[in-house]
């Protein structure tokens, strides 16, 4: 099973690539839902729309970096984002139904989910990005979300 390193900042944690494309798959849908949403958003949602869905092994970004940069109202707004995803995450506790994370289309054409997906392992890979996020991760280290 492939991996990807999510990074921001010099900072960053691995997580298996099906949470990874699962967590930036629902982060889009939440920056969807923001009305008025500025320009910089839109384009974070089509792109962590794209890595989600497009099936790049052990290479899926957030690209944070390019998307937030250091501005503290663009982190604040993902942070929001993000908060409302782990919510979401644990309405679905223990796991989300297979049929709607297949609905999602993510890792690619080919792949799919032949279960339900534990919700334990995304609510990691979701703290870790909030932390992320927070810079609370130590530059430099091989953290793991899972």
């Amino acid at each position: 099973m492939a991996t990807s390193n999510l990074d921001y900042c010099g900072s960053g944690f691995w997580v298996r690539d099906e949470q990874a494309e699962v967590w930036l798959y629902l982060l889009a849908q939440e920056a969807k839902a923001v009305p008025d949403a500025p320009e910089w958003l839109a384009g974070a949602c089509d792109d962590w729309e794209m890595q989600a869905t497009t099936g790049f092994v052990g290479f899926v970004s957030s690209c944070l970096d390019e998307h937030l940069g250091t501005e503290p109202a663009r982190v604040a707004l993902a942070l929001h984002l993000s908060e409302r995803v782990l919510q979401q995450l644990l309405a679905w506790t223990p796991a989300i139904p297979k049929d709607l994370v297949n609905s999602y289309g993510t890792g690619g054409h080919d792949e799919g989910f032949d279960a339900d997906l534990p919700v334990e392992p995304m609510l990691a890979c979701g703290r870790a990005f909030i932390g992320l996020l927070r810079k609370e991760l130590p530059p430099g280290h091989d953290n793991w979300a899972c």
